[in-house]
């Protein structure tokens, strides 16, 4: 498999530098960006041309489900991963509706890389606007 391109979105520098530090691990996966709030994310998706935009949910400026939105209608091809602190069936719904292919829990990120090589493999090429 090629190196997966992944954007990380949280407000969190803390979760942000765990999550690099977990995926770094992974000679196929490779930090192309990282925002800190929705509104951040969505200016760096054309820059960083991830294939994968990791995207907490709950964010300060703009949320992880209005930015999912919002890069989704720009970038349709766009494989958005939610992630939550606190599982709420009502965020994941909004989440996925608004166009994640899965939602992760921070305290469960044994199925992270996974979820990303399964999302990797089934891209489709670069993204384009």
């Amino acid at each position: 498999m090629q190196k997966c391109r992944v954007l990380l979105v949280d407000d969190h520098v803390p979760i942000r530098a765990a999550l690099r530090s977990l995926l770094g691990r992974n000679h196929d996966v490779r930090i192309v960006g990282e925002a800190s709030d929705g509104q951040q994310a969505i200016e760096l998706v054309a820059s960083c041309q991830p294939d994968v935009i990791l995207m907490d949910i709950k964010m300060p400026r703009m949320n992880g489900i209005e930015a999912t939105a919002l890069i989704k209608r720009t970038w349709r091809e766009a494989i958005v991963i939610g992630l939550c602190a606190v599982e709420d069936s009502h965020n994941t719904d909004a989440i996925l509706n608004a166009g994640a292919v899965a939602v992760i829990s921070k305290h469960h990120l044994n199925d992270l890389y996974s979820t990303i090589q399964r999302a990797c493999v089934n891209r489709p090429s670069r993204l384009t606007a």
